[in-house]
């Protein structure tokens, strides 16, 4: 078996709406080989964030966690693009 390349977490401070958001995300590579997020804010339940190629943005892609604000799911989504491009 492969040893995994682990990569760092990426911790950001983002404010959306006036409210201020520690993120952390931690890369890894999914079976398909298509790169992903466990994606926590202020102590969240983690929800898993991937590529959206018809929409070319990271969105949140799981269902399995309580539900993530749209906003806030798209504020992430772009500062992990930004942090990660």
């Amino acid at each position: 078996m492969a040893k995994k390349n682990r990569q760092p977490a990426i911790e950001m401070d983002i404010v959306v709406e006036g409210t201020p958001l520690q993120v952390i995300a931690k890369p890894y590579t999914a079976a398909n080989d298509q790169p992903r997020f466990r994606v926590s804010y202020n102590g969240s339940p983690v929800h898993i964030f991937g590529e959206d190629r018809t929409q070319h943005k990271l969105v949140a892609i799981d269902s399995g966690s309580e539900p993530i604000p749209a906003i806030i799911e798209q504020a992430i989504g772009f500062a992990l693009q930004k942090r990660t491009a």
